[in-house]
């Protein structure tokens, strides 16, 4: 295997969002996987599975929410779960047999394969495809192959660098969002989980929602040593994507605060960062900008006028 590839793999570990992926994996997988167990998966309610495929609860993966025609009809699709979760037969051939479900894709079924089976099973969509590809551990496929015969040949690929790395699937999926490869991006294998692997702006993009997501599920006001403010998201998450490129054109990929222009590769202190306006106030349109990470973190709580002032004070001093 590419010794550089692990490397890499290794590095992407170390990234702040990824490891907010990686720390969700225990709430997710105790809510859901109980619910696509053999036993189970046949009383599962539309509920549950709507709240899965949804970037708020599942916590890692977007557009699985995309084609709603996949749970118009819950019997059907319990039936066709309870095809894909029984381990008495080959995956190749279960993969083949749900396939062809209206709305499910092997984006789904491998997200759905992974919280079911986390120790046997891993994900494949465009962003890991994208990844694989770049650090040529693509494998290679008969021609003709089905899905399902393709699916068990990225499946064992997937498995054998979780053991070379000594990490999970879960964990393994999860670095495919902090890891920078070069080489053009393929066709992706599904509408899931589009971001494209070396594109700064892209990640920086999705590390934003990821950030905004997790900050809101942290705060929602409960008591520890002190009250910690209650931070809502006042809009969808698919509005929420729609959002923050908005306001990146808007601004002209500069801070909202200092002008600087945003920076997407080396000093991650440019990077892009969602800013409420009124640090007391909720996750809206309205009082949301774009700053550099570094101006985030300084300015904390302060108010937004009084920040600015004392920004200003500072370039009057230094005549910038």
């Amino acid at each position: 295997m590419n010794p550089g590839a692990i490397e890499k793999l290794t590095s992407a570990k170390s990234e702040l969002e990824v490891r907010t992926i990686i720390e969700n994996r225990d709430e997710v997988l105790g809510r859901f996987s109980p619910f696509f167990q053999p036993e189970s998966v046949t009383d599962l309610d539309e509920g549950v599975f709507r709240d899965f495929l949804s970037i708020e609860h599942n916590k890692h993966w977007t557009g699985l929410e995309r084609q709603p025609q996949l749970y118009a009809d819950m019997d059907g699709l319990r039936q066709v779960l309870s095809v894909l979760v029984d381990e008495a037969r080959p995956i190749r051939e279960r993969v083949d047999a749900v396939i062809e479900a209206p709305g499910m894709g092997v984006a789904k079924l491998s997200a759905i394969l992974l919280v079911a089976y986390p120790e046997k099973y891993g994900v494949w969509n465009g962003t890991s495809e994208k990844a694989l590809r770049s650090l040529r551990l693509w494998p290679a496929f008969r021609r003709g192959a089905t899905t399902g015969e393709r699916y068990v040949a990225v499946n064992q690929v997937l498995l054998d660098l979780a053991w070379k790395l000594q990490i999970d699937l879960w964990t393994l999926d999860a670095i495919w969002w902090g890891i920078d490869v070069d080489g053009a991006a393929p066709k992706p294998a599904s509408g899931a989980g589009k971001v494209r692997i070396g594109d700064g702006k892209a990640k920086a993009l999705a590390n934003m929602k990821y950030s905004i997501l997790n900050t809101v599920q942290n705060a929602n006001g409960q008591k520890v040593e002190v009250t910690v403010k209650s931070k809502d998201l006042k809009m969808l998450a698919s509005e929420l994507d729609a959002l923050l490129p908005r306001l990146l054109e808007q601004q002209k990929e500069r801070c909202a605060i200092t002008g600087l222009p945003f920076q997407y590769e080396g000093d991650r202190n440019m990077l892009p960062s969602a800013d409420r306006i009124d640090s007391g106030g909720h996750y809206e349109a309205a009082n949301l900008q774009l700053v550099c990470r570094f101006i985030n973190f300084w300015k904390q709580a302060m108010p937004d006028d009084e920040f600015r002032r004392l920004i200003g004070i500072v370039r009057d001093s230094s005549g910038a």
